[in-house]
């Protein structure tokens, strides 16, 4: 059976704890010092290895299909296909100039994403209404929305081009009834598409969230192209 517990004595209790915090300050003195910053800058040093570490091992991105091969046009008036891209990471939404909301207001929101994500990542904005949107048009609407930038196109051409191309290609829902614009339907989402050509996921442009991820994964397969 243990030892009853004995009330210490106020003198013994008062030199008990003088005791203690001679003890304690000698543990934090001078000497131990040196060993407290080695393993301080050790910690910081290890935070950027163990941020790594754990974006390599996220699970990979998907890879959804390959953006075949198309001609269009550029807002110089140059020609404008996939092999431009090789190597780069890019994204792609599609648009049209004479779009009262939505085309905008997604342009607007990808110009904040090519700040975040500077010259590691190429965008490539498709117009869906290529009879009215000319070349020169194309890059007065880049103006407009201060995107003109060597790593962002605004690329057109003729119709059957462009429409092969969104559907085929990109795989993003287009129609056109008739001249009418208001005619004209497009999916508002962001294509994210690797070096190699091949598309790595859909992000909607209206959702907060979805936009935060395409910056991530696409910086993920900028930094680590077997991503």
């Amino acid at each position: 059976m243990p030892d009853a517990l004995t009330p210490c004595p106020p003198g013994v209790r008062t030199a008990a704890r003088m005791s203690s915090t001679a003890d304690s300050a000698s543990l934090l003195g001078p000497r131990a010092q040196p060993w407290l910053w080695t393993a301080f800058l050790a910690l910081v040093m290890a935070l950027p290895l163990a941020r790594g570490a754990l974006a390599t091992s996220s699970p990979a991105l998907p890879v959804l299909g390959t953006v075949p091969a198309f001609r269009l046009i550029d807002e110089h008036g140059g020609a404008f296909g996939p092999e431009r891209l090789a190597g780069r990471v890019w994204l792609a939404n599609f648009i049209f100039t004479r779009c009262p909301s939505i085309c905008p207001e997604m342009t607007d929101r990808l110009v904040r994403i090519q700040k975040q994500l500077g010259d590691e990542v190429d965008l490539v904005s498709v117009s869906v209404d290529p009879a009215y949107d000319t070349p020169e048009r194309m890059r007065a609407f880049a103006e407009h929305h201060h995107a003109l930038s060597p790593r962002w196109h605004f690329l057109t051409g003729e119709s059957r081009h462009v429409q092969d191309a969104v559907l085929r290609g990109f795989r993003v829902a287009f129609s056109r009834d008739s001249e009418d614009i208001a005619s004209i339907a497009h999916g508002v989402h962001v294509v994210l598409v690797d070096g190699r050509g091949r598309i790595r996921g859909f992000y909607d442009s209206n959702d907060a969230d979805a936009l935060e991820r395409l910056v991530t994964d696409a910086r993920r397969l900028a930094d680590h192209p077997g991503a």
